[in-house]
């Protein structure tokens, strides 16, 4: 989880608002779904509160002459380099992908 200056934000506000002032869980992963759900009820509060005063925000809504992007099919020739270009696997690196991996699920 990357760490910006939007998160740091969240959780000052949390600490202030929700009275939270450390995280329960030592392992990264368990500290990113803890700050997750943190935030997910944090989201919540704020809709409950909206709805409350019968003030959803208002959310932006595209104009309707607007046409959604296309993009250019590739060329074959593009097609072809890009093939030529990716890097063959060794047998081994083949036979690694093929193992069940141990430990962790």
């Amino acid at each position: 989880m990357a760490v910006t200056q939007r998160s740091i934000l969240t959780l000052n506000r949390a600490k202030q608002n929700m009275q939270y002032t450390r995280f329960r869980r030592r392992a990264l992963d368990r500290v990113t779904v803890e700050f997750a759900l943190t935030c997910l009820g944090m989201n919540i509060r704020k809709y409950l509160r909206f709805s409350m005063k019968n003030s959803l925000p208002f959310y932006w809504k595209a104009p309707e002459g607007l046409a959604s992007e296309t993009f250019k099919k590739p060329s074959a020739k593009r097609i072809i380099n890009r093939l030529k270009k990716r890097k063959k696997l060794q047998p081994n690196e083949i036979a690694k992908k093929s193992y069940k991996k141990k430990g962790k699920c």
